[in-house]
């Protein structure tokens, strides 16, 4: 509280409100590659852009993210505007009430889901409507499940895309990878052998998968010899190998080369160059196999200079995608999270610094 006296005013020693990281979510960052996408959708409906939008849909799954959804309960209408969307029902009292759902001219229904707090209070409708926090997942399956309902608008109020039964049909039984390429098989035999700590099995599948061009497993093996993991040690040839693989459009491998520079020879141009070509390549698809890897490094060696609020954002999606892959026993991944942690706890402690 500010007290005024004349045209001067007056806060108390320590009550400057400290600020705290922001967490991967509606109430927090937000969707913003789903953002991103139904932007560019909504702008130019394309089919390139469809497709861009699918594949960013297909890792907010991956990445286990939640949405809001209003509900079909009683308001106050002369209280105005409340905050529901930034303070959501819990999700224990929310479970037995029944959402508010859009319907259309052309007659149909569907259920409106918000990335973020933002979106959701775009427009009066909603905006006075308690909200529930669910995951993306959960809410699309309660969409495809339910009688009555065609399918899901993300964002109506904003840029918007409306996704029917048919596509989230294909979006909840899609699979991660593309299993018609080469050596898919023996990448995912090798990547399980990975994540159980068995080394020697893992360099054999990735060797087969790479014989057969499989430029991830490439990338993998690669990172086994820089290592010395199954295999004799040897930066030159794992770098050989990741610049192949880097050259094959391997967003793996682009991050790798990036990490290489930085710590072989302390050069963060040529690691920032990396790190670029990564963050683009894997624009159009990423996956939580490597965008949080993207996230984290640009911003350690770029965003935190421009904007510690924007680099904050991006560590909140890293985190949050380095825990799942800590849930599915990625190799490395517990690493990969206390790096990002570490970062966030330093970059809320920069910006609670006196001043």
């Amino acid at each position: 509280m500010a007290y005024e006296k004349g045209a001067r005013r007056f806060r108390p020693v320590g009550s400057r409100k400290k600020k705290t990281a922001p967490k991967y979510g509606p109430t927090g960052t937000g969707c913003p590659v789903v953002e991103e996408a139904v932007a560019r959708l909504y702008r130019d409906q394309s089919e390139a852009h469809f497709w861009d939008l699918m594949n960013a849909l297909n890792y907010a799954l991956e990445l286990k993210t939640r949405v809001l959804v209003p509900l079909d309960a009683a308001t106050d209408p002369q209280s105005g505007a409340a905050p529901w969307a930034s303070l959501p029902i819990p999700e224990e009292k929310a479970e037995d009430l029944p959402p508010w759902l859009l319907h259309t001219r052309r007659e149909r229904t569907y259920l409106p889901l918000f990335t973020s707090v933002k979106t959701a209070e775009a427009e009066r409708t909603t905006a006075t409507r308690p909200m529930a926090e669910r995951g993306m997942r959960e809410a699309m399956a309660y969409a495809l499940n339910t009688e009555g309902l065609d399918g899901v608008v993300i964002d109506p109020w904003t840029n918007s895309a409306t996704l029917d039964n048919s596509i989230l049909k294909g979006l909840l039984r899609a699979a991660r990878g593309d299993l018609d390429a080469p050596g898919a098989d023996e990448l995912d035999c090798g990547y399980e052998a990975a994540c159980h700590g068995w080394w020697d099995e893992a360099v054999h599948y990735y060797k087969r998968a790479a014989d057969e061009g499989n430029t991830e497993a490439l990338a993998l093996l690669a990172d086994c010899i820089y290592q010395g993991r199954g295999i004799r040690r040897s930066k030159t040839e794992a770098r050989k190998l990741w610049k192949k693989a880097a050259a094959a459009g391997e967003v793996q491998a682009m991050i790798a080369l990036g990490d290489d520079a930085l710590a072989s020879d302390k050069e963060l141009a040529v690691a920032l160059q990396y790190y670029r070509r990564a963050q683009s390549a894997g624009r159009g698809t990423p996956d939580v196999a490597y965008t949080p890897q993207i996230r984290l490094r640009i911003a350690q060696t770029e965003t935190r200079f421009v904007s510690r609020r924007k680099a904050l954002a991006e560590l909140a999606e890293a985190e949050q995608g380095f825990r799942v892959q800590l849930e599915q026993a990625a190799p490395d991944a517990q690493l990969w999270l206390d790096e990002t942690q570490k970062l966030i706890e330093d970059l809320v402690a920069e910006a609670n610094q006196p001043r």
